[in-house]
């Protein structure tokens, strides 16, 4: 195992890719009470179509969301009995890129680790099964049709990445998902449920000989079969020219307006994490509840305690979404624009508090620190490489105010930003 030592912190991960391709990272913390694992396939709903064998291969809308579900389903017993015997709480969840399963336990750690990985590498899908699933699905498809935020959130998808698998709903369409079979399941599952194409990660409170040791002789049954798959490029060259506007209604009583800007640069592994963190100290110095312009917006009655924003970060594509309810949804959509594309100006004028808002932010990444679930969530082989959340201390320390300036210039653009609302439905 390699060692990546957090002097400062008395922390240390271990690393280890096993001989069958899978990326094992153990950060032991004896002090804590609970223990959380995630393993992860770099798979997501994005990947519906890829090139196997030369061949183009294309799977409805939504097959990873539904794999995910089916692998806890196995001939004979459902997984979420198998971690609740155990005294432990289980989960997944499917992101554009990546699928998870997790765990948290105060208790029968080894048991769960090999609950965890034993029910994701040992496939049973049956038409029957797979039938009843879509009917369960196709109650939680229709729940988010109904549901205006996330309604507002793939309105913004689809004007910021045009016709990409990015505007297609997460768990696909009640249509799509009829389509899914158990052998489209198994093509999928060997395609993408390689070790060498997933990560475990576990911290907490383990016995780091023992665990590691179950996971070397747990996987050393599971080989990588030789599928030869091609992933197909989110754009053919670069995103097509993004959509500036769009509206749709629904039963609501107050309109909802969503403003995204898109990334325009491509970051390598070493990059991410400083571009993270600078990004989040950028907004949270134009945008947080301190800041003289949400001040200004909030007292005005433009926005309220509806607004807020986020990040998404992946390797191909990267935007910032803000949301919010609001009556005055052209002031808001003006004002928003007037500080994104005046962000460089603004920054400029809180040099003062630049070093207070490290400082503050630092702070905050040492409470994160407390949770392991945090740490444990945060942490994405692909994105970051080995880094993890105590080396978001050490890029927050190594920023200067010249760098936000940058990254703010470099970032909104006016022809990089596009809205959406979602309106109440015209009275009849």
């Amino acid at each position: 195992m390699e060692t990546i030592k957090y002097q400062k912190f008395n922390e240390t991960l271990f690393t280890e890719r096993l001989s069958n391709g899978l990326q094992v990272n153990l950060l032991p913390r004896p002090e804590f009470h609970q223990t959380y694992g995630i393993l992860t396939a770099r798979y997501g709903s994005i990947d519906n179509k890829f090139i196997r064998d030369g061949k183009l291969q294309h799977y409805p809308n939504g097959i990873a969301h539904f794999l995910e579900h089916k692998l806890f389903e196995k001939e004979d017993h459902d997984a979420f009995d198998e971690f609740a015997k155990y005294g432990a709480d289980s989960n997944a969840f499917t992101s554009f890129t990546r699928t998870s399963y997790l765990f948290s336990t105060s208790q029968n750690i080894a048991q769960c680790v090999s609950s965890l990985l034993d029910f994701v590498q040992h496939p049973f899908f049956s038409t029957a099964t797979v039938e009843k699933e879509k009917g369960i699905i196709a109650q939680e498809i229709k729940m988010y049709e109904d549901d205006a935020s996330w309604q507002l959130l793939f309105g913004v998808m689809q004007n910021l990445y045009p016709q990409t698998a990015l505007t297609a709903d997460i768990a696909g369409s009640v249509s799509s998902i009829q389509q899914i079979t158990p052998e489209m399941l198994y093509e999928n599952y060997h395609a993408f449920y390689q070790p060498g194409n997933m990560s475990l990660m576990l911290v907490g409170n383990f016995d780091l000989e023992k665990i590691m040791n179950l996971i070397r002789k747990s996987q050393a049954e599971i080989q990588s079969k030789p599928v030869q798959i091609k992933r197909v490029p989110l754009f053919e060259k670069k995103p097509l020219p993004l959509i500036k506007t769009g509206t749709k209604r629904m039963n609501i009583m107050r309109p909802k307006l969503g403003i995204a800007v898109r990334g325009d640069c491509q970051l390598d592994v070493n990059e991410r994490m400083q571009y993270k963190v600078a990004l989040q100290l950028l907004l949270e110095m134009l945008f947080g509840e301190s800041s003289s312009d949400f001040q200004y917006l909030y007292d005005a009655g433009i926005i309220d305690n509806s607004f807020g924003y986020e990040i998404q970060l992946e390797e191909d594509f990267h935007f910032v979404y803000f949301s919010m309810d609001t009556a005055k949804v052209q002031e808001a959509n003006d004002a928003i624009r007037e500080i994104l594309l005046n962000a460089g100006s603004k920054i400029k004028q809180q040099e003062k508090i630049f070093e207070l808002m490290k400082r503050e932010f630092i702070g905050r990444y040492l409470k994160g620190m407390n949770s392991n679930e945090n740490i444990a969530d945060q942490f994405d082989q692909w994105l970051f490489g080995n880094q993890i959340i105590l080396d978001a201390i050490s890029a927050i320390q190594n920023l200067s105010i010249d760098d936000l300036i940058k990254l703010a210039e470099q970032l909104f653009k006016a022809e990089q930003i596009t809205e959406f609302q979602i309106l109440p439905k015209e009275q009849k």
